[in-house]
Formats: structure tokens, sequence, C-alpha cells
């Protein structure tokens, strides 16, 4: 019998929801590497009946990891890889937001939160509300606050903001532990004119990254490290409590 090609790309979708839950299990995004990785413990019991070698060996598996590079920078992705909570902002209208200030022209005056520029801002100065400042000439609206134009306008008393917060989510870094989630990928195998097969990582806990390279001239790539931990849920014989991968039988 003819030997039959069975060589393997994959390319897929990887979903994702919180282990445990009944929650919908959700598209994470554009993702280009899901790598599995095990580590053992290899000890050998040496031969000494003569001629060398051993006579045993053992081997056991100390980890089972995983990565994960994430091009879809959500706030959600962001929080499971920083150990991140994620708060919503408000788009109700914010008035006379105390903003602090040195009032030099260039300066950045931040607002609190990303104001939408396509609504009405208004600046006062802080030492007379009675006054307000004109757009264009006094300052500069930005799409992360204002920046003076017009020092002589400002004072060390600061301004205050009247404005309409763009939607946004917050991801407060470092402010929760590690998430654990089920893994399911439905790929398919390019190299087989896109045959079907699919992973299941049954409960997988999510590491901190060593870097976020906010800045650059690549597309930010979240590369993102995992543990695959014992299900225990799973208590019938030959199934694996780690994950398990289906392949599609070639078909004549």
């Amino acid at each position: 019998m003819a030997q039959t090609d069975r060589s393997f790309v994959g390319e897929g979708i990887v979903y994702a929801r919180v282990y445990q839950s009944q929650s919908a299990l959700l598209d994470i995004g554009n993702c280009d590497t899901f790598n599995l990785g095990f580590t053992t413990n290899r000890t050998t019991l040496p031969n000494f009946r003569g001629g060398g070698g051993n006579r045993n060996v053992r081997e056991r598996v100390t980890d089972v990891t995983a990565t994960i590079g994430m091009y879809d920078i959500t706030p959600t992705n962001l929080a499971r890889v920083v150990r991140g909570s994620i708060q919503d902002v408000e788009v109700t209208p914010i008035t006379d937001e105390a903003l602090i200030c040195e009032g030099i022209e260039g300066e950045l005056i931040p607002f609190a939160k990303l104001p939408n520029t396509g609504e009405t801002v208004t600046i006062k100065t802080a030492a007379d509300p009675a006054v307000t400042l004109e757009a264009g000439t006094d300052y500069q609206l930005v799409a992360h606050g204002i920046i003076v134009k017009n020092a002589a306008k400002f004072s060390a008393a600061g301004v205050t903001a009247s404005y309409t917060p763009l939607p946004a989510s917050v991801v407060q870094m470092l402010t929760e532990g590690q998430v654990e989630l089920e893994i399911y990928i439905a790929g398919l195998n390019d190299a087989q004119s896109g045959e079907p097969f699919n992973i299941r990582a049954r409960r997988m806990k999510f590491g901190l990254i060593t870097e976020l390279p906010v800045l650059g001239t690549e597309y930010l790539r979240l590369q993102a490290p995992a543990e695959l931990l014992a299900d225990d849920l799973v208590t019938d014989p030959g199934i694996s409590k780690f994950c398990e991968m289906t392949l599609a039988n070639k078909v004549a």
C-alpha cells in the first residue's frame, strides 16, 4: 500500500470561556500560534549486570504548557495576560472636571477619561469659573485632552473640563489572580485542503506576559504563556485530563 501524505499546516480560530462555566465559547481573535509543550522528569536505573546502559527508565510528566500568540488586543485578552480587571467607562457627560496644570505652552492636560471630540468640550479657568477658554486660540483639543497654546490664560490653579467620554474599557493591571479557561480550537489543516481538526484544552491557566511592547513599528503581539492543569472532573478511563486533539480521517 502506498504511503498517503498526512502533512500538517494548522490554522484556525481559538475560542475560550471560563473553566467550569456555562458561558458561551467566544472567539478570542487573530492568533498566529498555539504551541503545546511537555516537560518530564527522567529517572534511570543503570544496568549493573554488565554491558552498560540502563535496565529501566521512568519518565514522569511534570509540566504541560502552552503558548498563544494573539494579535487582537481586546480588553479581555489584555486582562487575561496582565492579571487585570476591566472597568467600563460610562458615557454620561462630565461637568467641571478639575484638572491640574502648570500653564506652560505645549503642556498636555489629559482628561480623566478619553473625550469624545465630536461632542461639545468646554474648558474654564479654575481661578475664575466665569472665564471660558477658546479652542484653537487658548488651547488645542486632542484625543486625550487639551494642549496649552496661550500660556497667559492658564495658571497653577488649573482648569475645569466639561465633556462627554468616549465608550472605552480600562484595564487595571496586576489587580486580579490568574484566570482558568477552557480552550477550544476550531482548526483547519491547510496542507490537506482544509481538513477540520480540533483541540480541546480542558483547564488552562494563563501566566503573566514578560513584556508589553506598547510602542513599536510592528503589530503588537501578545505572547501569552499558559499551563494546562489536570481536570479532575474527567474520570472516564482513557480520556485525558489535560488536552485532546481530533483529526479527520483521510477520505479515499
